[in-house]
Formats: structure tokens, sequence, C-alpha cells
């Protein structure tokens, strides 16, 4: 599977069918940013850059028009933190390349702060989506937000297949096929502090929720529950 398809797998979305922004909106920003998007950047915004889970849910994809920007470093920044804190962006010098590797910026406008986010955009996508679904995106997600002991951490990791790929130290992603995904956070002990899970399917999430057998600090059948009562 591509990246992409992975995400589209992760969020049931018919692997034939596009939610992506017009090819004139595209070629409008081209012309307003006198350059050419990368390959994989162009195309996941015109089959996948308007759907709101994956994209809008928490951390957001900056839509053509005039969010998209060149920083003062020469960054072009496209994608944006919840609260507007961090951004990611490509070297305008990496432009030319189809798949360019993708920076975060976790210092300010004013003292940017430079970190290597992921090898290439579209892993850059692909662990957006898994973020943005343990976080909401998805219809059934779930987060336990306490010390994991060391039997669960061990059962998750001989039942669930690591994404390498965009996984480091401090955040280790976990999947079954991209039917669902676990993200845990760790410290740097390698013990884990938190767990975040999400699926598009129910009877999966019931089952990682019976494997993983904690007191969840939240599901989002708790939703569900505070919609019934209002």
């Amino acid at each position: 599977m591509t990246q992409l398809q992975k995400i589209k797998r992760l969020y049931n979305l018919p692997d034939h069918e596009s939610d992506g922004f017009a090819e004139t909106e595209i070629m409008a920003l081209e012309k307003r940013l006198g350059i050419k998007l990368p390959a994989v950047l162009r195309n996941y915004y015109l089959e996948l850059g308007q759907n709101e889970a994956v994209n809008y849910s928490h951390n957001r994809l900056l839509k053509p028009g005039k969010d998209i920007r060149f920083s003062k470093d020469q960054y072009l920044v496209f994608y944006e933190e919840n609260q507007s804190v961090s951004c990611w962006g490509i070297k305008a010098a990496d432009l030319h390349l189809d798949n360019p590797p993708v920076w975060g910026n976790y210092g300010t406008k004013r003292k940017p702060d430079w970190y290597l986010e992921t090898k290439a955009t579209d892993l850059f996508f692909l662990l957006m989506a898994v973020y943005n679904g343990t976080l909401g995106g998805l219809r059934y997600h779930a987060n336990y937000l306490k010390p994991l002991n060391q039997e669960l951490y061990e059962l998750i990791e001989t039942n669930w297949t690591p994404v390498t790929e965009i996984s480091w130290e401090r955040q280790k992603i976990y999947t079954d096929h991209f039917d669902e995904v676990i993200s845990l956070s760790l410290d740097d002990r390698n013990h884990c502090n938190a767990i975040f899970i999400g699926t598009g399917n129910q009877q999966r999430f019931d089952k990682i929720l019976d494997a993983i057998d904690v007191e969840w600090s939240y599901t989002s059948y708790q939703d569900d529950d505070d919609a019934e009562e209002n």
C-alpha cells in the first residue's frame, strides 16, 4: 500500500474516490507562490485535502488561498498545530523533489527552531492522519494518560506491528494493517506514560479496549453517552 492508501484504509475512505481541492485552486496557489508544488504534496491536496476528519480534526492542513506561505527563513509552511504554536514545512531548496522531507518549527516565528519531522512528505501525512485520528478524527478513539505497566507494553509490541517509519524514541506507532492504530508516548527511560488509540471499526475498538485492560482516561463512547443525555 502507498501511504495515501494506508490513510484511506484507516479512515474507511474509498480508494477510487477523492476528497480534494480543485486543480484550479492548486494552480492559483502555485501562481501566487511562484513555484510548482512537490508532486506528493500537490497530489495530496487534490486527493484528500478537503477531508475534515483526516486534516482538520486536531492539527490542520493549511488550505489553498492565502494560508500557505513561505516563512522568513524560506520554508514552505503548509501544516499547523491546533493552537498555531508549531508548524510544519518544506525547505524552499527541496521543493524540486517529488517527495521532500518535512520539518517542524518548535520555536517561534521570530526565533524558529526547525527539526526534521519525517524523511518524506507522504510519511508526514500518514503521521498526521494517525495523530489526528487518535485525537478525534477517527470515529472510535480513546486515551490513557497514565504510566503503562511493562506487561501491557509488551502485549502491544507483540500483537501489533510497529510503524517504524513514523515512530521515534518518544512516540511509537503500531497498527494492524491500518485498520486500527495505537500511539504510545514514552519518557527518556523508554517507559510508556500515555496511550492513544483509534479506528473506524467498532468491533476492533472494543477488542482493543478489552485487550489493553486499563481504566481509560477517555473513550469516544463518553461523547455518545453525553449526546444521549442531551
